[in-house]
């Protein structure tokens, strides 16, 4: 199943269930549909109110028969304020070796997470401002999953039964950093921060177009995906590529945190990002992530924030 978060007539976020095949969509309101049992708000708001309500919006998405085209309504970022965001660093192997690392013994490491701010989540086709500290910009598809139940030192072999579904996540970074501070010299733990401070800017992990419930993708490691800048594809790989799954993930995190409902976890990206070639992203560029089973999510580039809030 298909849930989207859409702009409702009052400009508030609204639950929706999103049916049928590409082109002929149509945009069922949860809350309208199942008399209240899914409450007003966006993806988090349906986790947050339990099973009961995630069983409803599928029982109400199983007899709609008619409902708005998708086309006439707005879609925003399935959760605009995850509780937490975690990302993972190096989990492919081919990313690590064109960045020039070398290749990685599963056996003798662990994941890398790091977390990101909320303000940094985009919904689907909405502007991402080119940050004014940096002039390479870059592209990082990701799988991302959404947790849907509380959990803590879980094993690898029942993480995915605390997954309620999946997204499309870019995980945008800025690649240097430029501070205005003249003559500085960055030690090892600088340019550790300026690699961090790179994945915190507003807009820096775009996410949608929807989320699709976990039942709908058993295998999550068998999802191809795809991005392209314009007409040129720069990522083609498979969730099986991964070094650590997504269960693996979900169990190491949860070693050091509670896991909650609409959490997210990107899981890291495959090869062909722009640092690799020196390629970043330009202003009025637009990026399409794709992931099968999933959809597309759409992202243009524009100009740098200018004014103070």
């Amino acid at each position: 199943m298909r849930i989207a978060t859409i702009k409702g007539p009052k400009g508030q976020a609204r639950t929706a269930a999103v049916i049928g095949e590409e082109g002929k969509e149509i945009v069922i309101d949860l809350h309208d549909a199942t008399d209240g049992k899914v409450p007003v708000g966006d993806v988090m708001a349906l986790l947050a109110a339990g099973p009961g309500a995630l069983k409803a919006a599928k029982a109400a998405a199983k007899k709609a028969t008619s409902g708005k085209k998708l086309s006439g309504v707005t879609l925003l970022a399935p959760i605009a304020r995850p509780g937490k965001i975690l990302c993972a660093a190096g989990n492919y192997q081919k990313h690590i070796e064109e960045g020039g690392g070398k290749r990685l013994d599963k056996s003798k490491n662990v994941p890398k997470l790091f977390m990101k701010p909320s303000t940094a989540v985009a919904g689907p086709g909405e502007i991402v401002p080119m940050p004014t500290t940096s002039k390479t910009m870059d592209w990082e598809l990701e799988l991302g999953v959404i947790i849907g139940k509380t959990g803590r030192n879980i094993p690898v072999s029942e993480a995915l039964d605390y997954v309620a579904g999946y997204t499309v996540v870019n995980d945008l970074s800025a690649r240097t950093a430029d501070w205005g501070v003249s003559g500085r010299n960055p030690s090892e733990w600088d340019l550790f921060f300026d690699w961090l401070n790179g994945k915190w800017p507003d807009g820096f992990l775009p996410m949608g177009p929807w989320m699709v419930t976990a039942d709908e993708i058993p295998d999550p490691q068998s999802l191809a995906m795809t991005l392209k800048v314009g007409k040129k594809k720069h990522q083609d790989a498979t969730a099986a590529d991964m070094i650590f799954s997504c269960a693996e993930l979900i169990a190491f995190a949860s070693r050091f945190m509670t896991l909650e409902p609409g959490d997210i976890i990107a899981t890291g990206t495959p090869d062909g990002v722009g640092d690799a070639s020196g390629t970043y992203l330009k202003k009025g560029q637009i990026m399409e992530g794709w992931i099968e089973g999933i959809g597309t999510l759409i992202t243009p580039v524009g100009p740098a924030f200018k004014d103070r809030i």
